[in-house]
């Protein structure tokens, strides 16, 4: 019996073809990116140590570090097929590091970084798995430091999961994802993703010692959510 895919061997496989294809399967992706980076807080809130898990290929990491380019910006994923592209991508700037580890296993001193950042990334993690996160990176995180992140939630209902994801597919298929690029994300997503709902959710960053909770974006399943730490 074939043994599924694990998630650095997905992403490994399907590098070459990541940077473009995550725009035709995410619909309204660099909006999504946008407004990761709108909420953050304004100035004179500016970090000096960041911190991004599931990097990818860098797109999120090129925008951070043409909004912080005096930041520290640690970038992390499981794939060095990715980071290698991600790397070529920034080039070789001076204060970016970059570690193939996954981020669960992350053992960071306490109070060290203002942003904790991430998109498309923790849906990897089961619930009991996401709370323990939430309460890592509380720890990680100064004094007013942020943690916020988007990605795919589950709906409240299992009809409102449901249309999410039909409305998911069809406007996909509308940006040009192919039957194989379809067929390979959910196959990806049937033994690899965990959906929690959004209410959930914030209860867990509450937990967690958060405030300044919130959701200021969501389209279908995408969703940012953001805390501070006090």
């Amino acid at each position: 019996m074939t043994q599924p895919e694990s998630v650095a061997e997905f992403f490994d496989r399907i590098s070459g073809h990541y940077t473009e294809a995550i725009e035709r399967c995410v619909p309204r992706y660099r909006e999504m990116l946008w407004t990761l980076l709108y909420y953050l807080p304004d100035a004179p809130w500016v970090p000096k140590r960041i911190l991004e898990l599931g990097c990818g290929t860098g797109n999120l990491s090129l925008l951070l570090r043409g909004r912080f380019p005096d930041a520290e910006l640690g970038l992390v994923d499981v794939s060095g097929e990715v980071i290698a592209q991600c790397r070529e991508r920034l080039g070789n700037l001076d204060g970016v590091t970059f570690h193939q580890t996954d981020f669960r296993d992350l053992d960071l001193p306490a109070e060290h970084l203002d942003l904790v950042i991430s998109s498309i990334s923790l849906h990897h993690l089961e619930d009991d798995a996401k709370r323990t996160f939430l309460r890592k990176a509380h720890g990680w995180l100064r004094r007013d430091g942020i943690l916020t992140y988007s990605d795919q939630f589950a709906g409240e209902t299992p009809e409102l999961y449901r249309k999410h994801l039909e409305e998911w597919e069809r406007q996909s298929r509308a940006l040009g994802a192919t039957d194989e690029e379809w067929s390979d994300w959910m196959s990806h997503q049937e033994v690899a993703d965990y959906h929690a709902p959004l209410r959930a959710q914030l209860q867990w960053f509450c937990d967690a010692g958060f405030t300044d909770i919130d959701c200021p974006w969501r389209h279908l399943l995408w969703t940012i959510v953001r805390g501070r730490r006090p």
